[in-house]
């Protein structure tokens, strides 16, 4: 899987992992298997998402430091990222079969 580079307080790689996905579900109390409305999403959600993202590189890596490094004008940016993480982290669906569970671009 092909990583998402973003540049905050240094270089970082976007990543949706097991660990992103359950770390993102004890902090907002939503399921990336229950599907995700892009469109939807809160500001505590978006930072919790790239959060989720941000932890296999760094394990030490807090919610709490991690959005003082986020300025609201870099939203736009991170959120297009994180969207093509996620996309990323599913696999593509073969014709005729389920949708994945969490929507592809279409929604974001």
């Amino acid at each position: 899987m092909e990583l998402v580079t973003i540049q905050l307080d240094k270089e970082r790689h976007l990543r949706l992992t097991l660990r992103g996905m359950l770390a993102f579900e004890t902090l907002t109390g939503q399921s990336l298997f229950k599907g995700l409305d892009l469109k939807k999403l809160t500001m505590r959600d978006v930072t919790a998402l790239l959060w989720a993202c941000l932890i296999h590189e760094d394990k030490e890596l807090k919610y709490e430091d991690f959005i003082d490094v986020v300025e609201l004008s870099d939203l736009p940016r991170l959120t297009e990222a994180v969207s093509q993480c996620i996309v990323q982290s599913f696999p593509e669906v073969e014709e005729g079969k389920e949708a994945p569970l969490v929507p592809g671009p279409q929604s974001g």
